[in-house]
């Protein structure tokens, strides 16, 4: 009612004079997931900077159970970067598949010596001045920053992030443990961008940061297609910290669900070949082909966890760190009716965004 859960009763207790949708006895309700960080679907891309491009990424997502999105940014030029947001601002209240909650500013305020698929022409050291210009032009839309916490003189940038409530990420980052120890120490950073890729690697006489990330609190965002991350230290990982600190993402370009080829990624071009994507000058990973539903059926396979787990890896957890968990991220009376059914083989049949059906499969 009204877009949220009414309630969660017996179909004794129905009210009079509803519409009924009848699922199937071993059809399972998950919450809607949220892909916090995804660049593209279906031939579209955030810096297209086109109402056609939002609204392809907004369809398209919801037929992966995904019924929430951050529109994540590349490292451009400000102008580009401007632009983009230009767009979201204006579309962001008129979609008609999953809700784009905001931006995830991936870039340019990043580490060259972790770019990975950035484009080095455009970083820029953490500058609040410029983070500014950008903000003004999305407003209170900004959600999630992606940054190179070690290059922030006297912490400037993350101080401001901190004071007015944006989540700050640390991410494309060369910084060292006692860096990385430092600013989890200061509660500056909550989370860590694609955890494991764009960031020094672990070694046994400078741990770095992801081994001071592991030891913290921050949440760990995972893309589980099995080439970003090993399964194995996937497992690895989430007997270390847990379900609760977990967060699924999908860093999808515009080559998800297209043919295998060659394809732009932030003025970049991208060689998709059996699921994995490449810069095709440098040959580092460029984000991946992957939706959340497959990154959900990886995690239940490799680790073999429940329902409840895999709801909080892709929904509740994204939810909290976002701060919206008091109204996404879980099937409870007062919440988004915002959900979506599995069949028995774990195949989307059903997508529920903000009380209405925006994709259903014949099996319904």
């Amino acid at each position: 009612q009204d877009k949220k859960i009414h309630s969660i009763c017996l179909e004794d207790n129905f009210p009079p004079n509803i519409q009924r949708i009848l699922t199937n006895p071993e059809h399972i309700c998950m919450p809607g997931m949220i892909d916090q960080h995804i660049h593209g679907i279906a031939g579209a891309d955030v810096m297209d900077a086109t109402p056609q491009a939002s609204e392809i990424m907004s369809t398209s997502l919801v037929k992966h159970g995904v019924t929430s999105f951050l529109a994540t940014t590349m490292t451009d030029s400000i102008e580009n970067i401007l632009r983009a947001l230009d767009i979201i601002k204006h579309r962001k209240k008129d979609l008609n598949g999953a809700e784009l909650l905001g931006v995830h500013l991936e870039g340019p305020f990043i580490n060259k010596k972790q770019k990975g698929a950035q484009s080095e022409q455009h970083i820029l050291l953490p500058n609040i001045v410029q983070f500014k210009k950008i903000q003004e032009a999305i407003k209170n839309d900004m959600k999630l920053v992606t940054i190179a916490g070690e290059l922030d003189e006297d912490f400037v940038l993350l101080h401001y992030l901190n004071e007015v409530g944006l989540v700050a990420s640390i991410g494309h980052s060369d910084a060292t443990y006692e860096e990385m120890a430092s600013l989890l120490n200061a509660k500056l950073i909550q989370s860590a961008t694609h955890f494991c890729n764009g960031m020094r690697n672990i070694h046994h006489r400078e741990p770095g940061l992801q081994v001071a990330l592991l030891e913290s609190q921050a949440m760990l965002e995972i893309i589980a297609d099995g080439y970003h991350i090993h399964p194995a230290m996937i497992q690895s990982i989430v007997r270390q910290v847990g379900c609760e600190r977990i967060i699924l993402i999908s860093d999808s370009i515009r080559a998800n669900g297209l043919p295998d080829g060659t394809y732009d990624l932030g003025g970049q071009l991208v060689q998709v070949q059996g699921k994995v994507c490449r810069l095709v000058a440098g040959n580092s990973i460029a984000g991946s082909v992957l939706n959340l539903n497959d990154a959900r059926n990886h995690m239940k396979e490799w680790l073999q966890l429940s329902y409840v787990e895999l709801a909080k890896i892709t929904a509740t957890n994204s939810a909290r760190l976002l701060r919206i968990d008091y109204k996404k991220g879980a099937i409870k009376a007062g919440l988004d009716a915002e959900f979506y059914i599995l069949n028995k083989n774990d195949c989307i049949v059903m997508t529920v965004c903000n009380g209405r059906v925006v994709y259903q499969d014949k099996e319904i």
